[in-house]
């Protein structure tokens, strides 16, 4: 069997190098989400990393090589930049 996705717009956002924490928070609040609720930000002596929490309760964490997906629930979670390119166009 195969199956194909349904066309379904999603919202994202590119995770740049350094990591973009801000533009990422204000894109999440946008939606009217708590950017707290959804991610956490830890700090070591010598780096940011930032984590999302999925609906499942597991932590990814997110790095330069990804894209955060608003899924149609308003879950977020990490793609891989190259993996999106390959499953996604951008549209208007």
């Amino acid at each position: 069997m195969k199956a194909r996705k349904k066309p379904v717009v999603i919202d994202f956002i590119e995770v740049t190098n350094p990591l973009n924490f801000s533009e990422i928070r204000e894109w999440v609040n946008s939606f009217g989400d708590d950017f707290r609720d959804k991610f956490v930000l830890k700090n070591d002596m010598y780096s940011n990393f930032l984590y999302v929490n999925t609906f499942e309760g597991t932590s990814y964490e997110v790095t330069a090589l990804d894209v955060i997906i608003r899924g149609i629930q308003g879950e977020y979670y990490p793609c891989k930049k190259d993996i999106f390119n390959q499953t996604y166009y951008e549209t208007i």
